[in-house]
């Protein structure tokens, strides 16, 4: 067998791992029943500007469990806006949908089109 056909094997098989590695962090984990929230004291807003977030739930794949994230302070972008991250119920249980900004969409009065 050639060097090259080994290293071309090589590269194909740490590929085909790497990409294991990589689909199996970012899965969704799914659980019986969402964890109880954790509440936390909120420290001083730091300004009229910031908005607070929530914290995230994280998965982890060693226990099987959502470790809560704490909440934080944050000046939003402009146009954006912040969208809560929630549980969500499916057949295979229960999984935590991340929160997230997004591009704030336009009021448009529609009766003014004419």
């Amino acid at each position: 067998m050639k060097n090259k056909d080994v290293l071309k094997k090589f590269y194909i098989i740490a590929s085909l791992f790497g990409t294991g590695i990589l689909l199996n962090s970012c899965s969704t984990g799914y659980v019986a029943t969402q964890p109880s929230y954790i509440e936390y004291s909120r420290p001083e807003r730091p300004s009229n500007l910031h908005i607070w977030i929530d914290g995230d739930w994280f998965y982890n794949h060693q226990t099987r469990n959502y470790i809560q994230q704490r909440g934080y302070w944050e000046k939003p972008s402009p146009n954006r806006i912040y969208v809560s991250g929630q549980w969500q119920t499916t057949p295979k249980g229960k999984y935590w949908s991340k929160g997230h900004w997004q591009k704030r969409e336009r009021e448009e009065n529609r009766h003014n089109r004419y």
